[in-house]
């Protein structure tokens, strides 16, 4: 890559992609130039729709494009490892959507590749870069609401696109374990540090991936976190942290553009980052590693990643 401009090509046509496009196209420095499906009517379609000016009916394509210097990978959790494995190898930097991979063994090879081939590779994991929560642990650190004691991290949905398909099935990866482990590890460890220990619980109703799971993380200095995700019933949506002095109320936590802050109560406070796009701040950040050579973002390193993957592995084994 010989220009300042980054070139993109997105391998699916998955519901999120005009989502990523519209993040893309708000950041300094990065141009979509391609989408790709099994299906070319369906990426002709898409490319369309969002004035995309290329498209290819298989993704091998977009990684033989030489104009194209950095792939996003949002297809089916199942096959995140083997497209992105064959974008490193065709030399593409590398953005994988969220689960990053199905084990931990899997996320290690990826980024020994990447770092042997000076790629850039990540999860797409935008809740640490989003503006309200670098406020939130500021005002932690300064300890006008005392310490961190317990964060109770909820997410539930009984409809849309992630209850349905394949979302339902094991072997592609399905179950909201792996579809919602991301977030909560990544601002678990954000917001009190490194993980001592991880226990989790799963139901699996009528299908064979999960469609209820509670997980428990221990943290430094006996802070806990606990994340409670469902697609049964339907819960208050968000994240609430509790300290010694007060608690913090993060509504949609996991796309936050506000946070509350109450003592004895009382609301004394809220902070609030309206956005167009809340995509743009990661992309951002993503852009400018790739810029600067680096194989590894400094904020969601694969390092992690593949130790939250073991997590959700050392779970997924007792049942």
């Amino acid at each position: 890559m010989n220009h300042k401009e980054i070139h993109y090509g997105i391998l699916s046509t998955a519901s999120i992609v005009p989502r990523f496009v519209k993040g893309m196209r708000l950041t300094e420095n990065g141009r979509i130039c391609a989408v790709a499906s099994r299906s070319e009517d369906k990426a002709k379609a898409l490319a369309e729709s969002l004035d995309i000016p290329g498209y290819y009916g298989d993704y091998r394509r977009i990684l033989e494009d030489d104009t194209i210097d950095a792939v996003y990978i949002p297809a089916l959790n199942s096959a995140h490892y083997p497209m992105a494995k064959d974008a490193l190898l065709a030399g593409k930097h590398t953005l994988v959507e969220k689960p990053f991979v199905l084990q931990e063994s899997q996320a290690l090879e990826l980024a020994r590749i990447a770092e042997e081939k000076e790629l850039f590779l990540t999860e797409t994991v935008k809740t640490p870069h989003l503006p309200v929560f670098t406020r939130v642990k500021e005002i932690i650190g300064s300890g006008a609401y005392g310490r961190i004691r317990f964060m109770d991290f909820r997410q539930s949905y009984t409809e849309g696109p992630y209850i349905s398909g394949w979302n339902k099935e094991r072997k592609y990866g399905g179950g909201v374990l792996f579809g919602n482990e991301a977030y909560f590890f990544t601002m678990a460890e954000f917001l009190a540090g490194k993980a001592v220990s991880c226990t989790g619980t799963l139901s699996f109703g009528r299908y064979d991936a999960e469609d209820q799971c509670s997980v428990d993380l221990l943290l430094p200095d006996d802070v806990i976190a606990r994340m409670a995700v469902s697609t049964d019933v339907l819960f208050d949506n968000g994240l609430t942290i509790y300290l010694t002095d007060g608690r913090i109320v993060i509504p949609d936590f996991w796309k936050a553009s506000k946070a509350m802050f109450f003592k004895n109560g009382r609301l004394m406070e809220t902070v609030a980052f309206p956005c167009e796009s809340e995509f743009v701040y990661e992309l951002n950040h993503y852009n400018e590693c790739i810029l600067n050579g680096i194989s590894f973002s400094p904020v969601t390193p694969v390092e992690n990643t593949a130790r939250y993957i073991g997590f959700c592995e050392q779970i997924l084994k007792q049942y």
